[in-house]
């Protein structure tokens, strides 16, 4: 699938192939890989497996061309996911090793697939091309180079090199890698590896981060990046933390507690000619756990967390710490509809101000929020932790069964509310002040 995944991370993106990402996306999209797409991804390359070693063994070319046929439909359920997409590298080797192993049957005696001089000409060629489809503004035209001198300033001319002719298409001896047929196969063997890696990293990931959204996230009542981080290190960290981190003792798979990885630090522009400039971090790593991990934790310290649509199933990002509980995706069943739509009309939880009796005494609340603050009773940072515990006792309410509306209109008075917040009401002298005598 890839070599190595190099990727940039900002303040609140990911970048991968010159594209952005909020952190967490990437990482919501492989935990919506469910059980039975990765079991079956798991057989396909089971049989593939299974058809290389038979290779291996009596290298007949057949058993190669249906172990490469397994690899290409692996490879094509996997880049039906964007993520993937983005990363994929190995596409053209496959490709070519159907072409190399399929037109066999057409040489019956062995070939000498070393590369000749014309073979090495021909590589060259497709190389230079490929490097002016990378970098075209290198190629064509002049650039001018500016040298001041004792009698003045002056420009030189400096042809940039010719833009290249598109190449011939790659002899045999150049299909896959350059070389005889084993060192083509031990190239093709290592890079279809790659894949059972792949799909290992998948299953740690996801049984890791569904159990701690689960267990940590969804259990929070305050939704903070201090908070977030508290609960990620109670959860790696826990004496029985081996019950749901994936590890080889349990067959789950195998979560790594240190990883590798390079890391540049590279100051540059937050978008084109923004002229603002932030130091983001350039990775680079050989596991797609690394990289996940990476997202997930840098997400949620600045403050997207991930949960699971209640009416769907699926997880789905928030970049604000809301207690969202379905996300705003089409609903597989009715696709007319989000999940959020349907699950609030559904289940009566969304509530407005004129029907509920909750929300109603929250504004109330607010209200009187609002008027101490106008009045100097209470300062406008007093006003903002009032309001913020008002609605966390909102959500509680709403949440918990068997919270009445008595018991929550009355924690909200301000006998109440105010000592639980650690704020104290400024009396304000009235009437005409004395005078002096």
């Amino acid at each position: 699938m890839f070599q190595s995944i190099a990727f940039y991370i900002g303040e609140k993106t990911l970048d991968l192939n010159g594209q952005e990402y909020p952190l967490g996306e990437l990482t919501a999209e492989v935990l919506n890989i469910s059980p039975d797409e990765y079991h079956k991804l798991h057989r396909i390359l089971a049989k593939a497996v299974c058809k290389m070693v038979n290779y291996e063994k009596s290298h007949q070319m057949q058993d190669w061309f249906d172990a490469n046929e397994k690899m290409i439909e692996l490879h094509r359920s996997l880049v039906r996911h964007r993520v993937f997409r983005l990363l994929q590298e190995t596409e053209e080797i496959l490709s070519e090793a159907r072409v190399l192993t399929g037109q066999y049957s057409l040489f019956q005696e062995p070939e000498d697939l070393e590369p000749t001089e014309r073979d090495l000409e021909i590589a060259a060629a497709i190389g230079e091309y490929q490097d002016y489809l990378e970098h075209p503004e290198e190629y064509g035209g002049d650039d001018f180079l500016g040298a001041q001198m004792e009698d003045g300033y002056y420009e030189i001319r400096a042809p940039r090199p010719p833009i290249p002719p598109k190449p011939p298409e790659k002899t045999r001896a150049l299909l896959v890698w350059p070389g005889d047929l084993n060192v083509k196969w031990e190239y093709y063997r290592q890079c279809c590896m790659r894949y059972g890696e792949l799909l290992e990293d998948i299953a740690s990931v996801c049984q890791t981060l569904q159990e701690f959204i689960r267990m940590g996230i969804s259990s929070l009542d305050k939704l903070t990046p201090d908070n977030y981080l508290a609960a990620l290190h109670e959860f790696l960290y826990s004496e029985r933390s081996y019950k749901w981190i994936a590890n080889p003792l349990e067959g789950t798979g195998f979560y790594t507690a240190i990883d590798d990885v390079r890391l540049q630090l590279v100051p540059r522009e937050t978008s084109p000619g923004s002229g603002t400039f932030k130091v983001y971090e350039y990775y680079e790593t050989t596991h797609l756990q690394t990289m996940l991990k990476l997202d997930f934790y840098k997400a949620l310290e600045a403050g997207h967390i991930i949960r699971k649509c209640e009416n769907c199933g699926r997880y789905f990002l928030l970049q604000k710490g809301y207690h969202t509980k379905y996300c705003d995706l089409p609903n597989p069943a009715n696709p007319k509809y989000t999940c959020a739509q349907l699950g609030y009309r559904l289940r009566g939880i969304k509530e407005d101000a004129e029907g509920s009796p909750l929300a109603q005494a929250l504004y109330r609340c607010y209200q009187r929020i609002d008027k101490d603050c106008s009045r100097g009773v209470i300062t406008a940072e007093e006003r903002t932790k009032l309001r913020e515990k008002a609605q966390e006792l909102y959500h509680q309410a709403r949440t918990k069964p068997g919270t009445t509306y008595e018991a929550f209109d009355t924690s909200l008075a301000k006998e109440r509310l105010y000592p639980r917040c650690g704020v104290e009401r400024k009396s304000r002298p009235r009437g005409r002040p004395k005078r002096e005598s």
